[in-house]
């Protein structure tokens, strides 16, 4: 009995540990035609699951809405339906994610690193 105990408290600890691996702000660059993107995910967590915001800081937007954040490790998922987005990445190691954006049915490579600040 006291085996099991145990690894239901390790299995709680690693749970703990990933879920506290993907809060934080995400920052990536897209290539695009017309030059680098940076793109930014704010990503918290709530009683429900996640939740996050997008920046756009090349293009002065800040905080923008987004509809779903969804963390099944190792993937993230974050979509913006107001903006037709999706971003669907792996997390590699606590620091970071490789994944695409998609937008308007046009994908690009978008690999994310965590802020430490």
């Amino acid at each position: 009995m006291k085996k099991f105990a145990s690894l239901v408290v390790l299995l709680m600890a690693v749970a703990t540990l990933s879920a506290q691996d993907i809060i934080g702000t995400w920052s990536g660059a897209l290539e695009t035609p017309q030059g680098e993107l940076r793109i930014n995910f704010n990503v918290s967590e709530t009683e429900d699951g996640y939740t996050a915001t997008m920046d756009s800081p090349d293009q002065g937007a800040m905080g923008l809405p987004v509809s779903e954040t969804k963390f099944e490790s190792p993937e993230l998922t974050i979509k913006a339906s107001a903006y037709n987005l999706e971003y669907v990445g792996k997390l590699v190691d606590k620091t970071n994610i490789h994944g695409t954006l998609t937008q308007h049915g046009q994908s690009l490579e978008l690999n994310l690193k965590k802020k430490t600040e």
